[in-house]
């Protein structure tokens, strides 16, 4: 399955959250990407950014058996929030304050444009299923706050995650999933009070020999962190850390490494055109080509081919 047909997958898949979140936030959109979606519930990711007049408090959904984590990422003025029908007040707030919501809660927000979140929702049976592959108990729960508390972390997460929202097409799943990842490892420890899990050895020789052909016999596509860590008949979790022990690197760093290795080897081939050699190797287009490769190479593709042949 090419690149382009898994990423219109993924932009299917997130539709109809996107039009539920739009609606109860009063927004004209809401861009969404989601993580882990191999087994069970996805983890989902969506900027929430509102801008004009004052619109009036967000709108009630039906409860979920889920979390939510709102990460302001711009100053937001004081206002008012109920959860369960009773009322409190809400402070202003700086980037990087983060609310945690139980969306099992009805939780209604008096929000005054403007404001910029990003919004990290994590179903419970996925909190609880990610725990038990790194070898931890049930988490049972989250410290949930609505007056919003300082988190490095989160801020870091929300910001890495903004250009790819901006364009959900140049988002590799291995990307988006490894943040998750990432959110899940931190949020067990500062919110769920666990310890993580202990350290173990990266991959072995067969692994990450499996691990790698399955990588250049899908350069074209987009593979998840799922399908990586099947292949070496580990869990998501365990495999991501392994990898990383392994080889220095994030799988989603390793794939863009060997994407712009297999497009210098193609423009020594011959005078192939840039936005057939950037499809082949599983760019969105020759501007991602580009940018990607220039980042390693220091060149664009077009000059690095000139300066080989002269």
């Amino acid at each position: 399955m090419t690149a382009s047909l898994r990423r219109e997958e993924r932009y299917v898949e997130t539709s109809g959250i996107e039009a539920t979140i739009t609606k109860q936030f009063r927004l004209e959109r809401a861009p969404t990407l989601m993580a882990l979606k191999g087994a069970g519930p996805a983890i989902a990711f969506t900027r929430l950014q509102g801008t004009g007049t004052l619109r009036g408090p967000t709108l009630s959904v039906p409860p979920e058996d889920a979390f939510a984590f709102e990460v302001t990422l711009a100053p937001l003025s004081a206002g008012e929030i109920w959860v369960d029908g009773r009322s409190s007040g809400r402070n202003a707030a700086g980037p990087g304050d983060t609310y945690l919501f139980d969306l099992n809660r009805g939780t209604i927000a008096d929000l005054a444009p403007p404001f910029d979140f990003l919004r990290f929702c994590v179903p419970v049976t996925t909190l609880d299923r990610l725990a038990y592959d790194r070898g931890l108990r049930r988490v049972g729960g989250l410290r949930t706050t609505s007056r919003g508390i300082p988190d490095p972390v989160m801020h870091g997460l929300a910001i890495s995650l903004l250009a790819a929202l901006a364009d959900p097409a140049r988002a590799t799943a291995l990307f988006m999933d490894y943040v998750a990842l990432a959110f899940h490892a931190h949020i067990l420890t500062a919110y769920g009070g666990l310890l993580g899990g202990g350290s173990r050895a990266g991959l072995a020789p067969w692994q990450l020999r499996r691990v790698c052909e399955f990588i250049e016999a899908h350069l074209d596509g987009d593979p998840s962190i799922a399908d990586l860590a099947r292949e070496c008949r580990l869990s998501e979790s365990h495999f991501a850390r392994a990898f990383r022990q392994a080889t220095g690197v994030t799988p989603h760093r390793w794939l863009m490494k060997r994407r712009v290795e297999r497009a210098k080897e193609l423009l020594l081939q011959g005078d192939l055109e840039l936005t057939h050699i950037a499809l082949v190797c599983g760019f969105v287009d020759q501007s991602h080509l580009n940018r990607n490769f220039v980042r390693t190479e220091g060149y664009s593709p077009g000059k690095w081919r000139r300066l080989r042949r002269d």
